[in-house]
């Protein structure tokens, strides 16, 4: 779009979101270490200035991109809760159900793990955000055998991360899926 004194106008929230994809991207196929500034800003389409005009530096950028991608994840839960009539466990088969979405959808998920796994910051976000929502949901989901599907969950997510996200074997996950949903079921 051109201003009225030729110029192309400014669309802030566009280049921010550019920058903010660009680097959930290169995170995810590069890993934290591997992605630049410079990498960003010619994937984005901008200027090393016009990245810093949006973030002070890669730590604020790569924060940002942690704090999307959690809100992504968080708003995937609410989405499998409201579709759980089930009340024990509820927010343990909406956690395990959207941790695997990661491993079988093509987002940049990815780029949330690989920021937990080299931020000590973001770790302590992560935990944050899970302690907020177990806290929320302490009467349905504090039974240990719950946390142990949790915990399998991760283990699943991270496995397939570690592997590139190669999804050789999506029935497989689901197996497994199913497998911790029917631990989260009171017997």
């Amino acid at each position: 779009m051109i201003s009225t004194t030729g110029r192309p106008k400014k669309d802030p929230e566009n280049v921010r979101r550019r920058l903010l994809n660009s680097t959930a991207s290169l995170m995810a196929s590069r890993g934290f270490a591997g992605v630049s500034i410079s990498d960003i800003a010619t994937d984005a389409g901008v200027t090393k200035g016009g990245l810093f005009h949006h973030f002070a530096n890669k730590h604020e950028l790569i924060a940002s991109v942690f704090d999307e991608e959690l809100e992504r994840f968080s708003k995937q839960i609410d989405k499998f809760l409201v579709q759980n009539p089930v009340i024990y466990g509820c927010f343990t088969r909406a956690y395990i159900r959207a941790t695997l979405v990661t491993c079988t959808d093509k987002t940049p998920t990815s780029a949330l793990v690989f920021s937990l796994c080299t931020e000590p910051e973001l770790m302590l976000r992560w935990e944050n955000w899970l302690s907020q929502r177990l806290t929320r949901h302490h009467d349905t989901d504090a039974a240990p055998e719950l946390e142990i599907a949790r915990l399998a969950a991760d283990g699943i997510w991270f496995t397939n991360l570690l592997k590139g996200g190669v999804q050789e074997h999506k029935e497989n996950l689901l197996k497994l899926q199913q497998t911790l949903i029917e631990m989260t079921l009171k017997k």
